[in-house]
């Protein structure tokens, strides 16, 4: 395992003012990067072409065996959208790839270090055992996307090598910098940036048009699940494939504490309060209740129109009551693909299952956009592998383009049906 420091690593933040000679941008060079964010996913277990449906016996959402394919695409949309990408993105933020691997996955994880990721060998970090609730002892293990297992994410907070750790489900993909949610929590490291850093908390979109705190006291970014809940329910879990934290080892110690303590009510939740939803005994319950009942003003709920968008209908069975209890809701598959930094395919199903998606006439059409932005992607990953087996070569390298058939202007040849055994798999 990882040895565990007290904290961040202050070199990897440039404080210098960064601006950069204007020749040099003209010329697309690079300028040094103001930090080094890591991105990390967890690895539950190696997955399971049975009991499908059943996200405990089968591992958990991480688990399906065509994880790689997620994993790769991902990290080539970080990429697309970091500096190492400048003359496209304009980012100012290198990043660093990590997975939290348990150690039921031990035996197919050696794929992530071919793409590039750090391999972390991660436990549960607590005992089931050692919770003081029986109850939650029992239900913890067979509840939400993986049981306890879903608690690797928590070693999100102990990365004490990065400033921001982002923790992203294999199903996400990154589609724009998010340079300025990186800005607002570093304001107090970007000395002399102070005008770019305010200029940044104009651009964020908070959810509900929320003010933002301080700069410099925001220690996470998160966005909701209201999908998962009825109309006007007071506490809503935060959506668990999305969160940007800043490594804290008292945070992460917090949490241990409150798991422990088995401080949650059957029917109630977390304290009696944070709970009655998919995953509330996990991560979408407890960070709940962490940044809105212990901490509060610390984490800020981002819209779900821009960030960890999914397509999903604002209203109860589309015409019914906003399901985040307002009179008026922003629908979220209105917004514009340009104006969108991630997307996570959960209503919109994993685009390596070929399928053309479901539901309302407006969600099919997001969806499509989605999976369309996916297999964009993967596509210009295939051409790049291409160049690098081709170096000295033909500049479109050794690339063939694939020749499936299912819905090319969705998914550019690499679907042959419109099922997962139809997928053409990365090369």
């Amino acid at each position: 395992s990882i040895p565990v420091r007290e904290s961040i690593d202050e070199e990897n933040i440039s404080v210098k003012d960064h601006q950069f000679d204007v020749a040099a941008t003209q010329q697309n060079q690079q300028p040094k990067a103001k930090a080094t964010i890591a991105y990390a996913v967890s690895l539950t277990s190696c997955g399971s072409t049975t009991n499908l449906h059943d996200n405990i016996a089968n591992g958990g959402h991480s688990s399906d065996p065509s994880f790689r394919e997620g994993a790769a695409v991902l990290a080539h949309s970080i990429h697309l959208s970091s500096i190492r990408n400048f003359a496209q993105s304009g980012s100012h933020y290198d990043y660093k790839l990590i997975v939290f691997v348990h150690p039921n996955a031990r035996a197919c994880s050696d794929i992530f270090e071919e793409l590039g990721y750090e391999i972390q060998m991660r436990d549960t970090p607590f005992k089931v055992a050692d919770i003081k609730s029986e109850w939650l002892q029992e239900h913890i293990v067979k509840t939400g996307c993986c049981g306890e297992k879903e608690y690797l994410k928590l070693y999100s907070y102990i990365q004490f090598d990065y400033p921001i750790v982002i923790h992203l489900d294999l199903d996400s993909l990154i589609l724009k910098p998010m340079d300025d949610l990186f800005d607002v929590m570093l304001a107090d490291k970007l000395i002399g940036k102070e005008d770019s850093v305010e200029s940044a908390r104009k651009r964020v979109a908070v959810m509900h048009d929320n003010p933002l705190p301080q700069s410099g006291s925001i220690d996470a970014f998160f966005t909701r699940d209201y999908n998962m809940i009825n109309p006007g329910k007071k506490h809503v879990g935060v959506q668990g494939g999305f969160l940007i934290v800043r490594p804290n080892q008292a945070a992460f110690d917090e949490y241990i504490k409150i798991v422990l303590s088995g401080n949650f009510r059957s029917g109630g939740g977390w304290g009696g309060q944070y709970g009655g939803y998919f995953g509330a005994q996990q991560i979408q319950g407890i960070c709940s209740y962490f940044y809105d009942k212990k901490h509060p003003g610390t984490g800020v709920e981002l819209n779900k129109c821009y960030y960890n968008v999914m397509a999903d209908p604002p209203r109860q069975n589309e015409v019914g009551k906003c399901r985040d209890g307002r009179e008026e809701c922003q629908d979220c598959r209105d917004t514009p693909l340009e104006e969108i930094y991630s997307v996570h395919f959960t209503l919109c199903q994993k685009p390596w299952k070929c399928r053309y998606p479901s539901g309302s006439e407006k969600q099919k059409a997001m969806c499509s956009k989605f999976h369309g932005e996916w297999f964009r992607i993967r596509e210009d990953l295939e051409r790049v592998r291409a160049l690098e087996r081709n170096v000295g070569g033909s500049e479109v390298g050794d690339y063939a383009k694939p020749k499936g058939q299912h819905m090319p202007e969705i998914f550019r040849g690499f679907c042959k049906s419109g099922q997962a055994s139809g997928y053409i798999p990365l090369q």
